[in-house]
């Protein structure tokens, strides 16, 4: 799916998706939940290699997120185990995870019926 012009959550989720990239998150996958769920418009996926990579990356997400966006999330999860930290922007809702846990968890095939939205980003 096309990225949707003008949408400002969308371009909070790209900003979200190149700061993963920056720490070289990888398999980063954005979809449109939007119309098969109230939770949330999108989901940004990110593969963690390491436990101390997922942290960074969650980190980075949300200093680039308040830096460009001037927004905080509404809960953050999973920060002390950290193979699997989700953070909460209302529309916008990132999971960064270990590689393992996201093959375990499939979470694409659980959302299969979601948009894939195409991400301009390198990754």
């Amino acid at each position: 799916m096309p990225a949707p012009a003008g949408d400002p959550i969308y371009c909070m989720a790209l900003s979200a998706a190149r700061a993963a990239e920056e720490k070289k998150g990888g398999d980063i996958v954005l979809l449109d939940v939007s119309q098969v769920s109230t939770l949330a418009d999108y989901f940004l996926l990110v593969s963690g290699y390491s436990l101390t990579q997922v942290r960074a990356i969650a980190r980075a997400i949300e200093q680039k997120v308040w830096d460009e966006w001037k927004q905080t999330p509404r809960r953050i999860e999973g920060q002390e185990s950290a193979s699997w930290i989700l953070i909460d922007y209302a529309d916008l809702i990132v999971h960064v995870i270990m590689q393992q846990e996201r093959d375990y968890y499939d979470l694409e095939s659980f959302w299969i019926q979601a948009q894939r939205v195409d991400l301009p980003i390198a990754g």
